[in-house]
């Protein structure tokens, strides 16, 4: 017997249909391919809107700073900005506290793409990817999300919690039964 993976037509082998590491993997890319399919039709790709969604909430930074705070390999990063100069969404000027940087910016049309066709396309893909969850599951899942992404108590990438250890913390353990698990995503919070 198997479990269904969530973006393909293979099945996961039962051993680890429930294991917490490679669901969390499998969402990723289920989610990546349903972001990828809402810019599509705009000529990007899910790390132009990532930057583009960077830009908009923090303002102008470098190409550094972007590559930095997204996992996003500089090589990568200076391709993704001169495509999004190309189409005129994005704008490279001297930083003004380093002469020798560019910081870059929005441009009136990236903003206006951003905020009146990529915000409704990447909501409907979320939606899509959160549909079997509850009001209130979305909004539980969003809660676990940022506790992941932010809120790791001291530990960084490689360290264990003492609940990892036995099973029960940190991507080693098992998925709760469906009705006891979790929920969310950006649901308002």
């Amino acid at each position: 017997m198997s479990v269904d993976s969530p973006n393909s037509d293979v099945p996961l082998p039962e051993f680890s249909s429930g294991d917490t590491g490679i669901l969390l993997a499998k969402a990723g890319e289920l989610f990546a391919e349903l972001l990828e399919a809402a810019v599509e039709p705009f000529g990007l790709r899910a790390k132009d809107v990532i930057v583009l969604t960077a830009i908009d909430s923090v303002g102008p930074q470098s190409q550094q700073q972007l590559a930095r705070t997204h996992g996003i390999d500089r090589t990568t990063m200076v391709s993704v900005v001169d495509g999004l100069e190309r189409l005129g969404l994005v704008q490279r000027a001297r930083n003004p506290d380093d002469r020798r940087k560019y910081a870059i910016g929005l441009t009136g049309e990236g903003q206006a793409l951003l905020r009146y066709k990529l915000g409704p396309a990447m909501l409907n893909a979320l939606d899509t990817f959160l549909a079997p969850f509850t009001p209130g599951e979305r909004e539980m899942f969003g809660q676990f999300l940022w506790r992941l992404v932010h809120d790791r108590g001291g530990l960084s990438p490689g360290t264990r919690s003492e609940s990892a250890s036995d099973g029960q913390g940190t991507g080693q353990g098992k998925v709760a039964p469906r009705g006891q698990g979790m929920g969310r995503v950006m649901g308002g919070g």
